[in-house]
């Protein structure tokens, strides 16, 4: 499969927005896109964001949207250079797979309670694996919930 590569990058609203080609990536494969965009004489600029692969256009392409912010720096005349991961979004829980004295086990995999914390300390490791999971393509999501990079106001979707 061939690798996405940005297409165009834009300066607003003080950001950059980067076009992510992306034609070759199943349909509503959710992808975390990430990397920076820099530029000779300090212009720096950092981007992630996790979502899925919208539709292709009529003509076969189909391209995600990312902002990098805050992008300042940037000038006109000179070149950006940006490096771009594109990645399959798997998740996966550990938990300890003995527990330390006097601490509550987590055997069942129950939650502990708040106050019960003890901050890890060099030696700590959690390697007992619970579950690991492909992402599923992103749903509309909860009233008040918004993806990272995206929103009602983000003109740039596909």
């Amino acid at each position: 499969m061939p690798n996405p590569y940005v297409k165009n990058v834009a300066f607003i609203d003080n950001q950059l927005v980067l076009t992510v080609q992306v034609d070759d990536y199943p349909v509503g494969e959710v992808l975390e896109i990430s990397g920076y965009a820099t530029q000779n004489g300090g212009a720096f600029a950092v981007f992630n964001d996790v979502k899925a692969v919208p539709e292709r256009n009529p003509d076969g392409t189909g391209y995600m949207y990312v902002k990098a912010s805050p992008s300042q720096g940037f000038t006109k005349g000179r070149q950006v250079t940006v490096a771009l991961r594109a990645a399959r979004v798997w998740t996966t829980v550990l938990r300890p797979a003995q527990p330390e004295p006097g601490q509550p086990s987590g055997a069942d995999g129950a939650i502990q309670p708040p106050g019960d914390d003890v901050p890890a300390d060099e030696g700590t490791t959690w390697n007992d694996l619970r579950a690991v999971t492909y992402a599923a393509p992103l749903s509309t999501g909860n009233a008040g919930q918004t993806p990272t990079g995206s929103g009602a106001t983000f003109p740039y979707e596909a």
